[in-house]
């Protein structure tokens, strides 16, 4: 496998192939990209060399989708956790993530099957997916900019306006050909600025919402000194730049071609990772947000702020029911959730 060395996946595909090609919505069907695992290492009956080196291309697809398997299988577990012990909007877009990548690694398997799914429905598949991904995270980050920012509407809009190209990247794998190949087993030929445009479309967005929603705990914590405020700085601030970092480091990846025509792998590996570090961060807010020294009382004599609607609102998101600001004729205040 080639490192350094540009790769080439216009190249897979021989020259006007598309011009007898089958359509499906319009769309040219390659011969190949409609086998499964188990048909396309039929048709090297009689050459066993080959027949070994296909099993193997795909063995090593069926490994890694593994690997997602559990990964995703955990933060399924954690999300269920958190849902059964505070429902939020949270936790329930970590599970959707979740659900999601356990579809995509099941295909995965069941394309090694016989009768399983085509190299085409797996991509088309893993492709939507893979979007939900993203609109999960900007969701989540999105709810809670809002919630901190004293409901602002044209949060919600512009939040919403940033979202909706994701559709696009289910878009150039669909209508790019799917094919197999002996060393790297399915993979598809989409464009070269692709995972550039993934990039351009993830980034920006959380890194918006990440220093909006960062940036409103750094002045509760500045102004209360609560330690559970601080988790909530450290933990925000950490998870934006592993996010934004995974984001760049996979595209740029996958762009290159550093995994030559495994390069596509990079794409889930971004997804791992983003799922794992979204489930991490909303245990961090669900448990900061149960911690009962994260609530200071104050003698109503002192001079000190009053509660704002904000801190209400988010921890009616985290569905606490201990925030009400007066206690036995002393001020409550809650922290953030």
């Amino acid at each position: 496998m080639s490192t350094w060395k540009q790769t080439h996946r216009r190249d897979v595909l021989e020259e006007n192939w598309t011009q007898n090609a089958t359509r499906l919505w319009n769309i040219p069907l390659y011969p190949l990209g409609e086998l499964n695992a188990i048909d396309f290492a039929m048709q090297a009956q009689g050459n066993l060399n080959e027949m070994r080196m296909r099993s193997r291309g795909t063995l090593v697809q069926i490994i890694f989708s593994t690997i997602t398997n559990w990964v995703f299988m955990y933060s399924i577990a954690s999300s269920v956790r958190m849902l059964y012990r505070r429902p939020s909007i949270a936790a329930g877009c970590c599970l959707l993530q979740a659900i999601s990548g356990v579809i995509y690694s099941m295909t995965v398997v069941s394309f090694a099957l016989p009768g399983g799914p085509s190299c085409r429905q797996l991509l088309w598949v893993a492709s939507v997916a893979l979007s939900i991904s993203p609109i999960c995270v900007g969701a989540t980050l999105l709810q809670k900019v809002y919630l901190v920012h004293g409901r602002r509407t044209w949060l919600v809009v512009v939040g919403t306006l940033l979202l909706l190209p994701q559709p696009l990247f289910p878009y150039y794998i669909w209508t790019s050909p799917a094919t197999m190949m002996s060393s790297t087993g399915c993979l598809t030929r989409y464009p070269s600025y692709l995972p550039w445009l993934k990039l351009a479309m993830e980034m920006p967005i959380n890194i918006a919402f990440s220093v909006a929603f960062i940036m409103v705990v750094y002045r509760q914590y500045r102004q209360f000194g609560s330690e559970a405020w601080g988790r909530l700085v450290r933990n925000g601030i950490q998870t934006m730049c592993a996010i934004v970092l995974s984001n760049f480091f996979c595209m740029l990846c996958a762009a290159f071609e550093l995994g030559d025509y495994l390069s596509e792998m990079f794409f889930v590996l971004d997804w791992m990772i983003t799922s794992l570090l979204l489930v991490h961060h909303c245990k961090i807010m669900h448990t900061s947000s149960a911690e009962s020294p994260g609530t200071r009382r104050v003698n109503v004599s002192e001079e000190a702020p009053r509660p704002t609607p904000i801190m209400s609102d988010l921890a009616q998101d985290n569905g606490s029911t201990s925030s009400q600001p007066l206690f036995r004729g002393r001020k409550r205040y809650p922290m953030v959730r």
